[in-house]
């Protein structure tokens, strides 16, 4: 029988108040480790996404998604049916939640209230990032490139005729070569696939702005293509692409109305050659301060653009000229970044290490942002949700010791997760 000497087992166990360090504006009620819910399953995890209307959290936990309500903390469900569950976009009308899962190369829709997935919608590339566009009720599933595709590496992309332009839209992208991501468009009153874009760069986190555009984080490639028999080679610095999609949605309306004859099946939309329509897509460039984005969060009502960048920083943008607002040193694993509208905070997870939760106050009168705190929480606690209602945030971890199964001496030993030690640890103050 496997037995394993765990040292250092966290669960349930409250931070003590002298963890807590000195900051540069700290608070006179700090935040701290409120409660932690143990909800256990096995696997890696993902995004996390809070439901404020219902007090539900929802955790992309390998292959299912969990949903925790978040009056008592109780599991109320483990939605089956995920190869690798990776992130949640709540529609509007409290009905139904999409979620992406890479290596079905689909979107799987689910019931909320009955948690069960309602449908499948293949998309034809491996999907990671989702968002819901409230004005024009749409999805955006986004397939950016493979973990193990170096940047960088030149992408081969199918050559136009020379001297032409397409009038009829591609029927034939699938996932595309490398330098090329893909962006799945569903509507979401029908649940049915619109189109497929295809766009140069590494495209990563999307978020909406509630007025009809997305800002999506785009990491740097190389690629080449051939333009009236040239070969053209570009190189792709880091970007935020700003896509407009209420002009998607008109040059979709164009190019159905061009068919012929009609048809129904879902639009493949090539514009990685630079055909890129201005109206519909633009790029803010990055700057030195953030040389590979990640995550993004954003403030709609002042324009302000959050990313996640390497380097442990949070940089700040306006959202309307790309222009840098701040740049703030964050922590290790720096991956995900969260917005507290409401009360004008911004929280970063960095996971790596013991783990800690950097709280930065956004003074939007002086258009400043400084970090009031740095809570310790727990390692590998590296994602997070924020609810829009309560101010509270969410993080999700294991607890790890030494596994003694293996052979060998004391320098050999490694941590290991503890089996069913999965938890939500919930901060406030």
């Amino acid at each position: 029988m496997r037995k394993t000497l765990l040292l250092c087992l966290l669960i349930c166990l409250p931070l003590p108040a002298q963890l807590i360090p000195t900051a540069t504006e700290l608070p006179g009620d700090p935040f701290y480790v409120k409660k932690t819910w143990l909800i256990g399953g096995e696997g890696s995890w993902d995004s996390l996404t809070v439901d404020s209307a219902a007090q539900r959290l929802y955790v992309a936990h390998g292959t299912k998604v969990q949903v925790v309500d978040l009056d008592s903390g109780s599991l109320l469900a483990q939605i089956q049916g995920f190869r690798d569950a990776h992130a949640i976009a709540l529609e509007d009308t409290g009905q139904f939640a999409y979620v992406t899962d890479g290596p079905a190369r689909a979107v799987k829709v689910v019931d909320r209230e009955r948690f069960v997935i309602d449908s499948v919608i293949p998309v034809g590339c491996a999907p990671h990032s989702i968002t819901f566009e409230p004005a024009n009720k749409l999805v955006f599933a986004v397939c950016g490139i493979p973990p193990s595709a170096p940047a960088g590496t030149p992408s081969v992309i199918r050559p136009p005729r020379a001297g032409t332009q397409p009038t009829q839209p591609k029927d034939d992208l699938a996932e595309t070569a490398l330098g090329v991501s893909l962006i799945a468009v569903i509507d979401a009153e029908s649940r049915r696939l619109l189109a497929k874009i295809a766009m140069a760069g590494d495209f990563r986190f999307a978020v909406p702005d509630g007025a009809g555009r997305i800002y999506i984080s785009v990491g740097s490639v190389a690629h080449s293509y051939d333009v009236n028999g040239k070969t053209t080679h570009e190189s792709l610095p880091p970007r935020i692409a700003v896509l407009d999609t209420t002009e998607i949605v008109a040059e979709m309306s164009r190019r159905h109305a061009v068919q012929t004859p009609p048809s129904s099946v879902p639009l493949s939309i090539d514009w990685s050659e630079g055909r890129v329509p201005e109206s519909a897509v633009s790029f803010h460039a990055e700057g030195s301060a953030c040389m590979n984005p990640r995550e993004l969060a954003i403030d709609a009502n002042h324009l302000r653009l959050f990313a996640a960048c390497d380097g442990n920083r949070l940089v700040v943008f306006n959202a309307q000229t790309g222009e840098q607002i701040a740049s703030l040193r964050t922590g290790p694993g720096n991956e995900r970044i969260g917005y507290d509208q409401k009360n004008g905070l911004l929280f970063a997870a960095s996971g790596d290490g013991d783990g800690n939760l950097i709280i930065i106050r956004q003074s939007a009168n002086t258009d400043s942002y400084a970090v009031i705190q740095n809570l310790p929480t727990r390692g590998q606690a590296r994602t997070l949700a924020v609810d829009s209602s309560t101010g509270a945030v969410y993080l999700v971890t294991e607890a790890y010791g030494m596994d003694l199964t293996k052979k060998g001496g004391i320098g050999t030993l490694q941590t290991a997760a503890v089996a069913g030690s999965f938890q939500v640890l919930v901060v406030g103050h």
